[in-house]
């Protein structure tokens, strides 16, 4: 079988690069933002915003040679990928900065210009989040952010107190199961809940770092933390279902396929109900790790130097190195 990614395109595009992150901006688009490999003792004579960058859009429906396409990115600092979908104008690719504006740079159905999520504000988004057509930025000091038009956002944040920003605040995760029935987490037990109003504090029972939320497709919310753990509830009411021993947190924690998946830099799990097991498929691990999405039927999973979707049915290899 020949590969998905042909041995040029994968030179041109991904032999001096590491994919950060991924998005997932319709079943036959994936976006995703990569940095050039730069040794240690390089990069730490550099600021983060200079070592290059790109997002790079893979279309899954085109032919091999045809199929993978990048721009290159200046002044991007610690960036986190995510997409603007139909019906919102030019649906597109997201590459955003954690810089004092919070730069993000739209590729697709026409490039640019630079756009600014909050200018002077040090939005430092850690997250972009797609619900439905919008897109959210969420950051630490409880920042967030709606993007309601093409090159503006607005803050999302009627009912957050006005205080000094520390280190204990949200946020790194949101999600939803409507408009009016959002929660946002981060910090150290931080956990906010929107009705379609305003946010307001729910109670937690526990004050290690959060990493993420998810809104799942059985009714819960489930909300990863310190150590991998998790917890399972809604508003105020909350459990412990799995206490982890891990060194880093989950990057995403997301539902396909009637159950949970977790993503992690060195870990791809999936919760059974009962304990994380490892993904398989046909009796073998699937062996990969790193930035996750699910959207339209389809989940992708990224890790620095391999791509793989999965429809439910079948994994397909969508980026993997050749040999030297």
């Amino acid at each position: 079988m020949n590969p998905f990614l042909d041995e040029k395109r994968w030179t041109e595009v991904f032999s001096d690069f590491e994919i950060v992150d991924l998005a997932i901006q319709e079943k036959g688009i994936l976006q995703m933002c990569a940095r050039k490999k730069t040794p240690l003792h390089e990069a730490s004579l550099l600021f983060d915003s200079q070592i290059p960058t790109r997002i790079i859009s893979l279309f899954t429906g085109r032919p091999t040679g045809d199929n993978c396409g990048y721009q290159e990115l200046e002044g991007m600092a610690y960036p986190v990928v995510g997409v603007a979908r139909a019906p919102f104008p030019r649906p597109s690719g997201l590459v955003a900065s954690k810089n004092r504006d919070g730069d993000v740079w739209p590729r697709g159905n026409g490039n640019g210009p630079l756009e600014h999520i909050a200018p002077g504000k040090s939005p430092f988004p850690e997250k972009l989040k797609c619900i439905g057509s919008v897109t959210y930025s969420v950051g630490a000091g409880r920042a967030v952010y709606k993007r309601v038009e093409v090159g503006k956002w607005v803050p999302f944040q009627d009912g957050f107190p006005t205080v000094e920003v520390t280190t204990g605040q949200g946020f790194r995760d949101l999600d939803a199961f409507s408009p009016s029935d959002m929660y946002a987490v981060g910090g150290h037990g931080d956990v906010w809940h929107y009705d379609g109003a305003r946010w307001k504090q729910m109670g937690f029972p526990s004050n290690v770092q959060l990493a993420t939320v998810t809104c799942a497709g059985d009714g819960n919310v489930y909300i990863s933390g310190e150590g991998g753990s998790l917890w399972m509830g809604e508003k105020s009411t909350w459990k412990s279902i799995y206490h982890g021993t891990s060194s880093i947190l989950w990057n995403d924690v997301l539902w396909f396929q009637n159950r949970l998946w977790l993503s992690s830099d060195y870990q791809f799990r999936q919760w059974d109900g009962k304990e994380l097991i490892p993904v398989e498929h046909e009796g073998k691990t699937v062996s990969i790790w790193g930035h996750m999405d699910v959207f339209d039927g389809l989940l992708a999973i990224a890790s620095p130097q391999h791509v793989k979707s999965f429809d439910g049915q079948a994994w397909t290899n969508l980026v993997s190195p050749f040999a030297a």
